[in-house]
C-alpha cells in the first residue's frame, strides 16, 4: 500500500518531463522495484510522480565504434536479449547474477543509476569497469557525467534526466565478473567487475570496480594503478591485493558483519579474474 497520495503524469516528450521534473514535489518513476519498496514503506513520498514511458527513444541499445549506449529505459532482461550487450562478457555475466526473475524484468538501467540498491550492484559494478558516462538532459541542456563520480557527486540536479549511459567496449580486452553470493540466494556479498587491456602477459590497462562488499560500487584506481605494467603472475596480483585496506574501501556488508573476510573474498576474486585473463 502506498502511504501517500500524488498525482502522476506521463509526458510525451523529454522537455516536458524536464519540466514537470523542474517543479517542486515532483520525482521521477523509473518503474524500478526499489522505488515501489521505498513507497510503500514511506521511505519515499511525493506529490507528484513522473514516468518516462512514454518519452521515445529511451528503450534503444545502440553499438558505435568503441561505445555502446543503452537507454534508461531499458530493462535487465531486455539487455540479456540484446546481441551487441551480450557479446560484453563482464556485462552479460554481471546481469546473471541478478538472480530474481522479477527484479530482472522490472528493473531498467535508470532505475539502478537513480536508487542504486544492493541488487543493482553487479550491473552498476560492470558499468564502472566499462568506463560508464551517463547522459543527462536537463533544463541548462544536456551533459555527460563519469559514473565513478556520479554517487558522490550527489548524483542529478533538479530537473534533471538520465537519457542513456555510454560504455566504452575495447577489441582485444579481456572482461569478466566474479561473485559469491549468500547461500545461492542471489544476495552478492562480494562482486568484482575486471577489463584487462593485456600483451604479452603484460598489463596494459586494467579496469576494476567492486559491489557488495560496500554500500556503493566503486572503481579500485589505486589498485588499478599498481597492476598496470606489471607481469601476469600469482606473485605480482598479490603484492599489489596487499596493498588494499578495510579503511580504505570501508568494506561492509548487512549479510556477513566481518569485514577482513570481505576484504579476503574480494582480493579472491580480483585474483581469479586477472589469472583468468
Amino acid at each position: 500500500m502506498i502511504l501517500n497520495p500524488f498525482s502522476y503524469s506521463a509526458p510525451e516528450t523529454m522537455e516536458e518531463a524536464v519540466t514537470l521534473l523542474s517543479e517542486n514535489g515532483s520525482e521521477l518513476f523509473t518503474g524500478d522495484q526499489a522505488y515501489v519498496g521505498n513507497a510503500t514503506r514511506g521511505i519515499s513520498a511525493t506529490d507528484s510522480l513522473i514516468s518516462l514511458r512514454n518519452v521515445p527513444g529511451l528503450k534503444s541499445v545502440i553499438h558505435y565504434d568503441n561505445q555502446l549506449e543503452i537507454g534508461s529505459a531499458v530493462t535487465y532482461a531486455e539487455l540479456l536479449r540484446d546481441s551487441a550487450a551480450c557479446s560484453v562478457p563482464v556485462l552479460a555475466e554481471a546481469l546473471k547474477a541478478v538472480k530474481d526473475p522479477h527484479f530482472k524484468n522490472h528493473s531498467n538501467v535508470g532505475g539502478a543509476l537513480h536508487h542504486n540498491t544492493p541488487a543493482h550492484g553487479p550491473v552498476l559494478a560492470a558499468f564502472l569497469a566499462l568506463d560508464g558516462k551517463i547522459n543527462v538532459v536537463g533544463a541548462l541542456g544536456d551533459r555527460q557525467i563519469l559514473l565513478e563520480t556520479f554517487f558522490a557527486d550527489g548524483g542529478l540536479a533538479k530537473g534533471e534526466v538520465i537519457r542513456s549511459i555510454s560504455l566504452t567496449i575495447n577489441a582485444g580486452t579481456s572482461a569478466s565478473f566474479h561473485f559469491i553470493d549468500y547461500l545461492k540466494a542471489g544476495k552478492i556479498v562480494c562482486g568484482a567487475a575486471v577489463v584487462i587491456d593485456a600483451k604479452d602477459n603484460i598489463i596494459l590497462n586494467i579496469s576494476i570496480a567492486a559491489c557488495g562488499c560496500m554500500s556503493i560500487p566503486r572503481r579500485l584506481k589505486n589498485l588499478e594503478n599498481a597492476l598496470a605494467g606489471l607481469q601476469i603472475s600469482k606473485e605480482n596480483i598479490n603484492t599489489a591485493l596487499n596493498e588494499l585496506s578495510e579503511e580504505e574501501l570501508s568494506i561492509s556488508n548487512p549479510t556477513i558483519s566481518n569485514s577482513a573476510y570481505l576484504l579476503h573474498l574480494l582480493k579472491v576474486l580480483i585474483k581469479r579474474a586477472v589469472l583468468k585473463s
